[in-house]
């Protein structure tokens, strides 16, 4: 059982068997985050994105570089027919990370799912304030939702990149008069940016008001017409009181499914686990049922 906050319990779902090995990973992901916008003296902050890694996903040769609308885009392309596309939004706290650093997982989604990949490149805090990595999304979102037989469409992300997705599935029906995804997966996101995230925030939008923080949270918008949803966090996360709440509104409008990681932190997906292998394996599994 997870306390939250409130004193309620909620219990992991999955997970059980590898929860100590979880655990373990954890700790080393914990560590790892409390120094993570540390910048080094002598230092640029793009300087230090540059050294940052998530995760140890090698290049895979058969990934191509594409501007879609002026947005840097990394493609990978199943191994047989496509039958859509899945907009992938990577995690990093709006400031670091990259499109280019999952190479092997998203190569792996495309070809369990037969879906063409697209990593979007959007822009990043602090050179870009909020809300310049939404715009792009939807600038890449408005364009692939166009195309004429686009196919099945769906989109996702991790931490950052799920609240980047979110926001997306919300925004773009009201550009294109209709919603193209027809499937979202939210791994581990921030959903109330009303609520902590002030280390990140003060690079991502500098000075906001509780108002206009509350305006860039899913979690409060009207969502009305999403498509059908994946959460998946860890329960030893601090964003799991934001997934809970988050599927719970979500699921008043669409169905959704929830995977709640025994002893899993956040990011838990970046590390190679047990855990990481299973949840990667499940959102596959989701985007394949969600094309029938």
């Amino acid at each position: 059982m997870t306390a939250l906050p409130g004193g309620t319990t909620h219990p992991a779902t999955i997970g059980h068997a590898y929860a100590q090995e979880s655990e373990r990973a954890g700790e080393r992901l914990r560590s790892r985050l409390t120094t993570l916008y540390d910048v080094p003296a002598g230092m640029t902050f793009a300087q230090y994105r540059a050294t940052v890694r998530f995760g140890d996903d090698a290049p895979v040769p058969t990934a191509r570089d594409l501007t879609v609308e002026g947005v840097p885009v990394r493609s990978f392309t199943p191994d047989g027919p496509s039958r859509g596309a899945y907009l992938h939004l990577h995690g990093g706290g709006w400031c670091l990370g990259g499109h280019t650093m999952h190479d092997e997982t998203l190569q792996h989604l495309a070809d369990r799912t037969a879906l063409t990949v697209l990593s979007v490149g959007y822009r990043m805090a602090p050179e870009h304030r909020y809300p310049a990595c939404l715009d792009d999304v939807l600038a890449v979102a408005r364009a692939v939702g166009a195309r004429p037989a686009a196919g099945f469409l769906a989109i996702g992300g991790e931490s950052a990149g799920a609240h980047l997705a979110a926001l997306a599935v919300i925004a773009v029906p009201g550009l294109l008069g209709r919603q193209p995804f027809s499937a979202v997966s939210l791994n581990y996101g921030a959903y109330d940016l009303t609520a902590g995230f002030d280390r990140a925030l003060a690079l991502l939008m500098p000075d906001a008001t509780n108002a206009q923080r509350r305006s860039a949270s899913p979690v409060f918008a009207d969502l009305r017409g999403v498509p059908p949803a994946r959460f998946c966090v860890g329960a030893h996360d601090a964003l799991l009181p934001q997934t809970l709440s988050m599927e719970a509104r979500w699921r008043e409008h669409a169905p959704t499914e929830l995977d709640v990681f025994a002893g899993a932190a956040h990011a838990f997906t970046t590390v190679r686990s047990t855990a990481a292998r299973v949840a990667k394996a499940r959102e596959a599994e989701f985007l394949l049922r969600t094309q029938k």
